[in-house]
Protein backbone atom coordinates (compact mmCIF):
# COMPACT_ATOMS: atom_id res chain seq x y z
CA UNK A 1 0.00 0.00 0.00
CA UNK A 2 1.06 3.30 -1.09
CA UNK A 3 1.63 6.24 1.58
CA UNK A 4 -1.75 7.62 -0.54
CA UNK A 5 -3.54 5.00 0.16
CA UNK A 6 -2.50 4.63 3.87
CA UNK A 7 -3.27 8.39 4.08
CA UNK A 8 -6.80 8.21 2.85
CA UNK A 9 -7.25 4.82 4.88
CA UNK A 10 -6.60 7.37 8.55
CA UNK A 11 -9.03 10.20 6.71
CA UNK A 12 -11.86 7.56 6.97
CA UNK A 13 -10.77 5.97 10.12
CA UNK A 14 -13.56 8.17 12.40
CA UNK A 15 -11.49 8.31 15.61
CA UNK A 16 -13.61 11.20 17.27
CA UNK A 17 -17.09 9.97 17.87
CA UNK A 18 -20.32 11.75 16.77
CA UNK A 19 -22.08 14.53 18.25
CA UNK A 20 -24.74 12.69 18.30
CA UNK A 21 -23.16 10.40 20.35
CA UNK A 22 -21.67 12.81 22.72
CA UNK A 23 -25.53 13.99 23.31
CA UNK A 24 -26.35 10.92 24.08
CA UNK A 25 -23.66 10.38 26.82
CA UNK A 26 -24.51 13.91 28.56
CA UNK A 27 -27.99 12.63 28.19
CA UNK A 28 -27.40 9.55 30.16
CA UNK A 29 -24.92 11.05 32.78
CA UNK A 30 -27.44 13.68 33.67
CA UNK A 31 -30.59 10.71 33.77
CA UNK A 32 -27.75 8.94 36.63
CA UNK A 33 -26.87 12.08 38.66
CA UNK A 34 -30.84 12.90 38.88
CA UNK A 35 -31.82 9.67 39.85
CA UNK A 36 -29.03 9.35 42.54
CA UNK A 37 -30.14 13.11 43.64
CA UNK A 38 -33.56 11.83 44.06
CA UNK A 39 -32.22 8.74 45.46
CA UNK A 40 -30.48 10.52 48.23
CA UNK A 41 -33.48 12.70 49.07
CA UNK A 42 -35.82 9.82 49.57
CA UNK A 43 -33.27 8.56 51.96
CA UNK A 44 -32.65 11.53 53.58
CA UNK A 45 -36.91 12.49 54.16
CA UNK A 46 -37.19 8.85 55.26
CA UNK A 47 -34.63 9.44 58.00
CA UNK A 48 -36.40 12.78 58.98
CA UNK A 49 -39.87 10.82 59.38
CA UNK A 50 -38.19 8.34 61.37
CA UNK A 51 -36.52 10.95 63.63
CA UNK A 52 -39.60 13.07 64.21
CA UNK A 53 -42.24 9.81 65.19
CA UNK A 54 -39.25 9.67 67.26
CA UNK A 55 -39.50 12.70 69.03
CA UNK A 56 -43.40 12.41 69.21
CA UNK A 57 -42.80 8.78 71.05
CA UNK A 58 -40.28 10.15 73.12
CA UNK A 59 -41.92 13.17 74.42
CA UNK A 60 -45.18 11.11 75.15
CA UNK A 61 -42.66 8.48 77.35
CA UNK A 62 -41.20 11.34 79.07
CA UNK A 63 -44.86 13.59 80.08
CA UNK A 64 -46.75 10.52 81.29
CA UNK A 65 -49.21 11.53 78.12
CA UNK A 66 -50.54 9.45 75.62
CA UNK A 67 -49.98 9.85 71.95
CA UNK A 68 -53.26 9.95 70.02
CA UNK A 69 -53.51 10.67 65.85
CA UNK A 70 -55.77 13.63 64.92
CA UNK A 71 -58.25 14.11 61.87
CA UNK A 72 -55.81 16.27 60.49
CA UNK A 73 -52.78 14.26 58.68
CA UNK A 74 -49.69 13.89 60.22
CA UNK A 75 -51.16 15.62 63.48
CA UNK A 76 -51.07 13.75 66.77
CA UNK A 77 -52.45 14.63 69.85
CA UNK A 78 -49.75 14.10 73.77
CA UNK A 79 -52.37 14.57 76.37
CA UNK A 80 -54.62 17.45 75.95
CA UNK A 81 -52.02 20.44 75.74
CA UNK A 82 -49.50 19.28 73.08
CA UNK A 83 -50.25 19.15 69.27
CA UNK A 84 -47.06 17.73 67.21
CA UNK A 85 -47.32 18.35 63.40
CA UNK A 86 -45.04 16.98 60.86
CA UNK A 87 -44.05 18.35 57.53
CA UNK A 88 -41.61 17.39 55.39
CA UNK A 89 -38.41 19.03 56.76
CA UNK A 90 -40.33 20.86 59.62
CA UNK A 91 -42.02 19.33 62.74
CA UNK A 92 -43.98 21.69 64.62
CA UNK A 93 -44.68 21.55 68.36
CA UNK A 94 -47.54 23.60 69.61
CA UNK A 95 -48.41 24.17 73.46
CA UNK A 96 -51.72 25.87 74.73
CA UNK A 97 -50.75 28.71 76.28
CA UNK A 98 -52.39 27.82 79.69
CA UNK A 99 -50.05 24.94 80.24
CA UNK A 100 -47.27 27.46 80.12
CA UNK A 101 -48.44 30.62 80.83
CA UNK A 102 -51.38 32.32 83.19
CA UNK A 103 -53.28 34.90 81.48
CA UNK A 104 -52.08 38.14 80.33
CA UNK A 105 -48.71 36.64 81.76
CA UNK A 106 -45.28 36.12 80.67
CA UNK A 107 -43.76 34.36 83.26
CA UNK A 108 -43.57 30.69 83.13
CA UNK A 109 -45.79 28.96 85.60
CA UNK A 110 -44.49 25.90 87.28
CA UNK A 111 -46.42 22.99 85.00
CA UNK A 112 -44.62 25.16 81.83
CA UNK A 113 -41.67 24.55 83.32
CA UNK A 114 -41.93 21.60 83.51
CA UNK A 115 -43.80 20.50 80.04
CA UNK A 116 -41.03 22.66 78.36
CA UNK A 117 -38.08 20.53 80.63
CA UNK A 118 -39.35 17.01 79.23
CA UNK A 119 -39.54 18.46 75.39
CA UNK A 120 -36.53 20.57 75.70
CA UNK A 121 -34.55 17.06 76.92
CA UNK A 122 -35.90 15.42 73.94
CA UNK A 123 -34.84 17.94 71.44
CA UNK A 124 -31.08 17.73 73.12
CA UNK A 125 -30.98 14.24 72.51
CA UNK A 126 -31.88 15.44 68.54
CA UNK A 127 -30.44 18.49 67.86
CA UNK A 128 -27.68 16.53 65.51
CA UNK A 129 -30.51 16.41 63.05
CA UNK A 130 -31.89 19.79 63.78
CA UNK A 131 -30.68 22.71 62.22
CA UNK A 132 -32.80 25.29 63.11
CA UNK A 133 -35.72 26.41 66.03
CA UNK A 134 -38.05 29.01 65.78
CA UNK A 135 -40.36 30.11 68.94
CA UNK A 136 -43.30 31.66 67.50
CA UNK A 137 -45.75 33.18 69.92
CA UNK A 138 -49.40 33.42 69.35
CA UNK A 139 -52.68 35.51 70.11
CA UNK A 140 -56.63 35.76 69.95
CA UNK A 141 -57.60 38.95 69.28
CA UNK A 142 -59.29 39.84 72.84
CA UNK A 143 -57.45 43.24 73.42
CA UNK A 144 -55.20 43.55 76.69
CA UNK A 145 -55.55 46.60 78.74
CA UNK A 146 -52.21 48.80 78.73
CA UNK A 147 -50.55 46.21 76.24
CA UNK A 148 -50.91 44.45 72.80
CA UNK A 149 -50.85 41.08 71.75
CA UNK A 150 -48.17 41.36 69.81
CA UNK A 151 -45.81 43.01 73.05
CA UNK A 152 -47.49 39.82 75.23
CA UNK A 153 -46.47 37.14 72.25
CA UNK A 154 -42.56 38.73 72.00
CA UNK A 155 -42.26 38.28 75.91
CA UNK A 156 -43.60 35.16 75.91
CA UNK A 157 -41.32 33.47 72.87
CA UNK A 158 -38.41 35.34 74.66
CA UNK A 159 -39.01 33.40 78.10
CA UNK A 160 -39.28 30.16 76.38
CA UNK A 161 -35.89 31.25 74.61
CA UNK A 162 -33.81 32.15 77.92
CA UNK A 163 -35.59 28.83 79.59
CA UNK A 164 -34.51 26.68 76.88
CA UNK A 165 -31.14 28.41 76.60
CA UNK A 166 -30.46 28.46 80.42
CA UNK A 167 -32.08 25.84 81.76
CA UNK A 168 -32.45 22.68 79.04
CA UNK A 169 -29.05 23.62 77.92
CA UNK A 170 -29.23 24.63 73.81
CA UNK A 171 -26.65 27.00 73.43
CA UNK A 172 -27.68 29.49 70.31
CA UNK A 173 -23.82 29.79 69.36
CA UNK A 174 -23.97 26.19 68.28
CA UNK A 175 -27.62 25.63 67.54
CA UNK A 176 -29.57 28.52 65.61
CA UNK A 177 -32.25 29.44 67.80
CA UNK A 178 -35.01 32.51 67.22
CA UNK A 179 -37.82 33.90 69.35
CA UNK A 180 -40.91 35.96 67.76
CA UNK A 181 -44.58 37.11 68.37
CA UNK A 182 -47.19 36.89 65.76
CA UNK A 183 -49.46 38.28 68.00
CA UNK A 184 -53.02 37.75 67.14
CA UNK A 185 -52.30 38.17 63.38
CA UNK A 186 -51.85 34.25 62.91
CA UNK A 187 -54.73 32.32 63.99
CA UNK A 188 -53.89 28.19 63.44
CA UNK A 189 -56.29 28.28 60.54
CA UNK A 190 -54.16 30.70 58.47
CA UNK A 191 -52.15 29.33 55.68
CA UNK A 192 -48.97 30.68 54.96
CA UNK A 193 -49.59 30.75 51.13
CA UNK A 194 -53.13 32.41 51.44
CA UNK A 195 -52.48 35.95 49.73
CA UNK A 196 -56.27 36.62 50.11
CA UNK A 197 -55.96 36.84 54.22
CA UNK A 198 -58.04 39.68 55.41
CA UNK A 199 -59.20 41.25 58.77
CA UNK A 200 -62.72 39.89 58.33
CA UNK A 201 -61.57 36.42 58.28
CA UNK A 202 -59.36 37.27 60.93
CA UNK A 203 -62.47 37.98 62.97
CA UNK A 204 -64.16 34.71 61.46
CA UNK A 205 -61.13 32.99 63.16
CA UNK A 206 -61.93 33.94 66.71
CA UNK A 207 -65.90 33.85 66.80
CA UNK A 208 -66.15 30.98 69.29
CA UNK A 209 -64.42 30.07 72.79
CA UNK A 210 -63.22 27.35 71.23
CA UNK A 211 -61.04 29.09 68.66
CA UNK A 212 -59.59 31.46 70.67
CA UNK A 213 -58.44 28.80 72.61
CA UNK A 214 -56.43 27.43 69.65
CA UNK A 215 -55.42 30.31 68.97
CA UNK A 216 -53.34 31.19 71.67
CA UNK A 217 -50.71 29.19 71.58
CA UNK A 218 -46.66 28.79 71.97
CA UNK A 219 -44.85 26.78 68.97
CA UNK A 220 -41.42 24.97 68.73
CA UNK A 221 -40.78 24.87 64.99
CA UNK A 222 -37.72 22.26 64.31
CA UNK A 223 -36.24 22.74 60.95
CA UNK A 224 -34.90 19.59 60.19
CA UNK A 225 -31.36 18.70 58.24
CA UNK A 226 -31.87 17.41 54.67
CA UNK A 227 -28.12 15.85 54.25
Amino acid sequence: MDSLEQNEDLIDFNFWPSFADLMLSLVLILVFFYVAIIATGMINMSGIRENQMRLINDISEATGKEKQETASPDTYMIGKDIIVNNEPTVQKISFADNILFDVNRHDLKDQGRAALLSVGAIIVKNLASIREIQIQAHADITPIANDTNLNLGSRRANEVYEFLKNEVGIDPASHLISATSFGEFKPVNRSDEDPTYNGKRLQENNTTNAQRNMNRRIELLLFYRIS
